[in-house]
């Protein structure tokens, strides 16, 4: 097992020196850095670090988009011993700030001006805070290529400082305060190692098998966890090349310029592409429309019995026209030689598992939480289970409570949360058991089944639990349905307030002549409100009576970060949402 993440990274270097890490987009064109550089540039801004008076133990907060410098950061953080306290780039001042202080934290890297402008207006709250580096060149700030020259100088004059300093990275010792995006509460500064960090790399990897010639598309958040070890650490593992896509609205375009191999995403943006899929099917005459579908149906059947070794010459046949008229036209479109994309964050709908299956794309879906140093469980290649988030990897046990809690243990346990040694003791017992919150069971071959968080469970009047998590993922497989926010604990029945997909209901009025100007005047129209009653009894059908949406209104605009009624990671804060509609939920139950 090796000693730290940067051994890994240094390791890999070894192996594979001349081939391209990172490719990345800047001053209008396409530039790589080798594997070799990615080592040189680590040790120089160690050093940088070195000679600006930083040492072991200091926590270095980094508060930027993806870029190769964020990555490099990290690992220079780890080769000084410091403390990497990654934050995310669209976090307010004031919730910048309490992290800022409640880590400790003495340096930030900061991407821009933007930034740099956050980080200035709460300078008076954060006093601890005594650097600060930026990535683009901002007046009177030490930016990164300063610290780099600044590191080549220093290491002139000590030549061994930064082996000397890896070579005493103690394996247990806290190397990143990861704050989770609480969707109750205050963020919980959780206290990683490199232990914990190499047990998962490593043992999910065993499940994963990627090679050096893997092509990953980074476009997730490096400052969640699932980004920098999924999307980075595991890759850089196996001497794979990282492309950066250039922001969250060009994705679909880069994906066709990086041809990536493997993607690590959230379930969103599979579904976007499936719905797109089954959309163009539905626009296409009845002949296309009929060799879509008869397609599905033969990819689907193909696979299956793959799996059970009973394929036939005629099916086989079958499927091979299949990937003639369909198949190849869609891998082509995600640049033509995808392997598999992997899943996790949240629930994927087994239709969208069912159509990338079928197409020869099967989706890795996995569980994790910040508090296990992410992996917990992944689908492994070819085995897959409907519905099911996968199994545990080597080394992690997880069993089910009383309570129908997913209780998880293993070496990839986190230190605790900073400063909060009673919340510690609630979430780790003292048999060791993580107490993760998620509401759960296994199967006889333990695969693990999430039905929702305990804490998001609605009690009806009538004593009817309800997980209004698989139910809020249905209704959005609705092409007309953004997001969707279920209501209804100790009332009656469930309702649900629903962000309505604005510019897709936009298109639909104007082809039905339905004139519509704004979004308030199309949350208040009756055919939109038709419209979405029929998406949702539709959608609904295989659920219980009680757990039926029986009233729902549209709102004016999305969830927002900045009101607080999502988290860093887009997950809503249910008790925000109750609270900033109590009047509107109120009228639901008095009609």
């Amino acid at each position: 097992m090796f000693q730290s993440v940067l051994h890994i990274v240094f390791n890999t270097i070894k192996d594979y020196p001349e081939k391209p890490v990172f490719c990345y987009f800047r001053e209008h064109k396409w530039r790589e850095i080798t594997y070799r550089e990615l080592g040189d540039q680590i040790r120089f801004l160690t050093h940088g670090l070195m000679h600006r008076g930083l040492k072991a133990g200091d926590r270095i907060a980094i508060l930027s988009n993806n870029l190769p410098e964020w990555s490099i950061s990290d690992f220079a953080i780890f080769g000084l011993r410091g403390v990497v306290v990654p934050i995310y780039p669209t976090l307010p001042p004031n919730q910048i700030a309490y992290i800022l202080n409640d880590a400790g934290v003495k340096a930030i890297f900061v991407e821009d001006v933007l930034q740099y402008d956050k980080i200035n207006s709460i300078r008076d709250q954060t006093p601890g805070l005594k650097m600060i580096f930026s990535y683009e060149s901002i007046s009177g700030i030490p930016d990164f290529n300063r610290l780099i020259e600044e590191g080549k100088d220093h290491r002139e004059k000590n030549a061994d400082a930064f082996e000397k300093s890896m070579d005493k990275i103690d394996p247990e010792e806290t190397c990143s305060l990861v704050y989770t995006s609480g969707t109750t509460g205050e963020p919980k500064g959780v206290m990683l190692c490199h232990r914990g960090f190499v047990t998962d790399i490593v043992n999910s990897e065993e499940v994963l098998k990627l090679r050096s010639d893997d092509v990953f598309l980074s476009f997730l958040p490096l400052s969640h966890l699932y980004e920098r070890l999924a999307g980075h650490w595991c890759p850089i593992y196996r001497g794979a090349t990282i492309h950066y896509a250039r922001g969250l609205d060009t994705v679909i375009e880069d994906v066709a310029i990086s041809r990536p191999t493997i993607m690590v995403s959230v379930p969103r943006l599979y579904e976007k592409i499936a719905n797109t899929l089954q959309e163009k099917a539905e626009q296409s005459s009845a002949i296309a429309r009929n060799i879509f579908y008869w397609s599905i149906g033969t990819g689907l059947e193909y696979h299956e019995q793959r799996r059970k070794g009973e394929v036939s010459g005629w099916l086989s046949r079958r499927y091979k026209l299949a990937e003639k008229l369909v198949f190849n036209k869609v891998k082509t479109k995600l640049g033509g030689r995808f392997r598999y994309p992997i899943a996790g964050g949240a629930p994927l709908s087994v239709e969208t598992l069912k159509i990338f299956e079928a197409i020869g794309l099967p989706i890795i879906e996995g569980y994790g939480m910040t508090e296990t140093h992410l992996i917990i469980t992944l689908t492994p290649p070819g085995q897959v289970e409907y519905g099911s988030c996968g199994k545990p990897i080597k080394d992690v046990e997880i069993k089910i409570a009383d309570d129908g809690e997913v209780l998880v243990r293993g070496p990839v346990l986190m230190k605790g949360y900073y400063n909060k040694p009673d919340l510690t003791k609630e979430a780790i017992d003292e048999e060791g058991w993580l107490h993760t919150g998620d509401i759960g069971y296994l199967n006889e071959d333990n695969f693990l089944f999430l039905t929702d968080r305990k804490k998001n469970i609605i009690v009806t009047s009538g004593g009817k639990n309800v997980a209004p998590a698989p139910i809020e993922h249905k209704l959005k497989t609705s092409k007309y349905i953004e997001d969707v926010c279920l209501v209804g604990n100790h009332r009656k029945f469930v309702s649900a307030l629903i962000i309505p997909a604005y510019e897709i209901i936009k298109e639909w009025a104007a082809a039905k002549g339905i004139n519509i100007k704004n979004n308030e005047e199309m949350i208040k129209h009756d055919k939109v409100h038709e419209l979405i009653q029929k998406e949702i009894d539709r959608l609904q059908e295989s659920f219980a009576r009680y757990e039926k949406v029986k009233k729902f209104v549209l709102l004016p605009e999305p969830f927002s970060l900045e009101r607080g009624e999502l988290t860093p990671s887009l997950k809503i804060k249910r008790s925000v949402v109750e609270k900033r509609y109590k009047d509107v939920i109120d009228l639901i139950y008095q009609e």
